[in-house]
C-alpha cells in the first residue's frame, strides 16, 4: 500500500547498509527486510504475520492456472480446475454425511458420529460460498 512505502524504503536502506559488513550481517539484513516486507503485506490484508514460509511450497494446480489465465487471457482452464475440485470435495464429504444421517434417535454414539461429519461438511460449504462471494480474507 502507498502508506507503507516509507517504512519499506527505510527497511531497504537499512538492509543495504548492513549487508555490506560481512556474510553473517548480509544474511541477517536480508531476513530483516523480507520479514518487514511480509509483515507489512499481511497487515494490509488484515492478517497476522506468522513468519516467513520456506521456498519451494507446492502451489497445487490453482495458482499456476490463475497465472496462466492472466498471461493467456483464457479463463476456462482455471474455471475447470476450480469447478472440478469443488465438485469432487463436496461429493466426497456429502457421501460421508449421507452415510451417517439415518441413525436411530436413541443411539447417542451414532448421533455424535453424524454431528462429527455434519458440522465440517456444512462449514466447508459455508467457507466455499463466502470465498466465492469475496468475503474470505487472506491468501
Amino acid at each position: 500500500m502507498k502508506k507503507d512505502e516509507g517504512e519499506i524504503k527505510k527497511a531497504f536502506q537499512k538492509t543495504l547498509a548492513v549487508r555490506k559488513l560481512n556474510a553473517q550481517a548480509k544474511e541477517l539484513a536480508d531476513m530483516y527486510f523480507f520479514e518487514t516486507l511480509v509483515r507489512i503485506h499481511r497487515a494490509g490484508e488484515g492478517e497476522p504475520f506468522t513468519g516467513l514460509k520456506p521456498a519451494g511450497r507446492d502451489l497445487e494446480p490453482a495458482i499456476p492456472a490463475a497465472d496462466k489465465a492472466i498471461e493467456s487471457g483464457k479463463l476456462e482452464p482455471l474455471l475447470k480446475i476450480l469447478t472440478e475440485t469443488v465438485q469432487t470435495e463436496v461429493r466426497e464429504k456429502f457421501k460421508v454425511v449421507s452415510a451417517k444421517k439415518n441413525f436411530k434417535t436413541d443411539d447417542v454414539e451414532a448421533g455424535r458420529e453424524y454431528v462429527e461429519v455434519y458440522v465440517p461438511f456444512v462449514s466447508y460449504i459455508e467457507r466455499i460460498y463466502a470465498t466465492a462471494k469475496g468475503a474470505a480474507k487472506g491468501h
